[in-house]
C-alpha cells in the first residue's frame, strides 16, 4: 500500500506550531477586519458630515495598525 509522507503533516507538527500558527491567522484577520472598519467609519463620517473624504486619513490609520499589529 502507498503511504504519502505530507499526508500527516498536521500530526507531525508539534502543538504548540499550531497553536501560534492559528493564533497568528486569528490576529491577521482581526488587523483586516479592523482596518476594514477605520475604512468605513471614516467614510460614513465624512459622508453625513458632507466633508470630502481624505484617503490619506484611513492610510494613516492603517499604517497605525500595521505598525501595533504586527505580522511576525
Amino acid at each position: 500500500m502507498y503511504h504519502h509522507s505530507s499526508l500527516h503533516l498536521y500530526q507531525k507538527l508539534p502543538q504548540r506550531f499550531l497553536i501560534m500558527t492559528n493564533n497568528n491567522l486569528e490576529m491577521l484577520t482581526a488587523r483586516e477586519q479592523l482596518m476594514e472598519d477605520i475604512d468605513c467609519i471614516i467614510d460614513e463620517y465624512f459622508q453625513e458630515y458632507g466633508i470630502t473624504n481624505d484617503p490619506e486619513l484611513v492610510k494613516v490609520l492603517c499604517d497605525a495598525v500595521i505598525k501595533n499589529f504586527p505580522t511576525n
